[in-house]
């Protein structure tokens, strides 16, 4: 293993161990506290076409975010695996939670019904998870790549990352094929990094 590699799985570990000790009750209230936030954003109150991740495991709780942006009749998609050898994921529009039946990789994601498939040019703002971001808008994820790959050509003003407050760190590992964000989310702050 590299040392890159190396840096990243330490990384992973340490902010993992983190986030799953916040109890369910203070991840939903944080949850909360980060979707008021996201609702401040002028990309998101502009937005008519919006994906948010299927929360897995100790994210953050974006079951809320995905009713409310459905509500206030925003187009609403989510990430769905499409080849989990090869890392390849589209965007499934979502009407309502419950079509998001099928687990890959553990995950909930719909059925992929090519009338659903919301093309990535059609998105005005894509929601990410992490399990670290730094000040620089780097994120590690869990080390698969699907978002890296999926957002490669997408304007980084238009990708956000979610994340609670203690994932976010001063500097990470990062590789050249990792992709930065535009923006993070907290509960207690929005990060914009500043892009040389």
């Amino acid at each position: 293993m590299n040392d890159l590699q190396e840096s990243k799985r330490k990384v992973r570990s340490e902010f993992l161990e983190l986030r799953n000790k916040l109890d369910r009750q203070t991840a939903a209230l944080y949850s909360d506290m980060i979707f008021s936030r996201i609702l401040t954003m002028p990309e998101y109150q502009k937005a008519k076409t919006v994906m948010f991740y299927i929360t897995y495991g100790s994210e953050v709780i974006t079951d809320g975010m995905i009713l409310s942006a459905i509500r206030d009749s925003k187009t609403v998609a989510v990430p769905a695996i499409t080849n989990a050898f090869d890392g390849e994921m589209t965007a499934v529009k979502l009407s309502k939670l419950e079509d998001a039946y099928n687990f890959v990789h553990g995950v909930r994601q719909p059925e992929i019904d090519d009338e659903l498939v919301v093309e990535k040019e059609d998105i005005d703002l894509f929601f990410v998870p992490a399990i670290a971001f730094d000040l620089k808008g780097n994120r590690t994820g869990y080390g698969k790549g699907f978002f890296d790959r999926w957002l490669a050509n997408v304007p980084l003003e238009k990708i956000a990352g979610i994340a609670f407050d203690f994932q976010v760190t001063q500097e990470l590992p990062v590789g050249e094929h990792d992709l930065p964000v535009g923006a993070i989310v907290t509960e207690k702050r929005i990060i914009r990094p500043i892009k040389n």
